[in-house]
């Protein structure tokens, strides 16, 4: 109802107006149609416009071409696409080493017998290392994978575990799937 309102509104008011450009402007007006700027020709000059109607439906075979050009030259290279994977890659382990839990401001405690242990988990944003695989049209899946610390800190009581030098005592490697849909990377 209101899209319906709103059409009717706009069109009285460029009827009335005579000045609108969407409705063909003034009648009295002499200035010449405006088309979109494209490369000129020298062998074939440039046709003279006879109504407006026909450089209106010029207009719209323009932009389909115009849109379909960038998508051509837009397109990237598997070796492009690999420099992206590492850039996403790297960022993916960064992100995951801000968010992983526990982290070493807010350690992990428990008791273990008589002492107390804190734990946590650090990335190492250093061994990160991405592979690319293709997929079906266009599509790739990317592998990163790196490697998580796991730290742990003993000390008499809950206090002292949390204040005493951390050794680490495991390693995990983590391999994260990406997916790569033709224009950008999604994890």
């Amino acid at each position: 109802m209101h899209k319906q309102i709103f059409w009717a509104f706009l069109l009285i008011f460029g009827l009335t107006t005579g000045g609108c450009a969407w409705f063909g402007g003034d009648s009295s007006s002499t200035e010449a149609v405006v088309t979109p700027a494209q490369p000129e020709q020298a062998a074939e000059p440039a046709p003279a416009p006879e109504k407006t109607a026909p450089a209106k439906a010029d207009k719209k075979a323009a932009k389909p071409a115009e849109k379909k050009q960038p998508v051509a030259k837009g397109a990237k290279t598997e070796a492009q696409i690999a420099a992206e994977l590492d850039v996403v890659g790297r960022k993916l382990a960064a992100q995951a080493g801000r968010t992983v839990v526990p982290s070493k401001s807010k350690k992990d405690v428990r008791q273990d017998g008589k002492e107390f242990v804190a734990s946590y988990i650090a990335v190492d944003e250093g061994s990160v290392t991405t592979e690319l695989r293709p997929g079906a049209s266009g599509q790739y899946v990317g592998f990163v994978r790196y490697k998580e610390n796991v730290f742990e800190c003993r000390g008499a009581n809950r206090q002292a575990a949390l204040s005493a030098a951390c050794q680490q005592v495991k390693a995990r490697r983590i391999n994260e799937l990406i997916r790569y849909d033709g224009k950008s990377w999604q994890y």
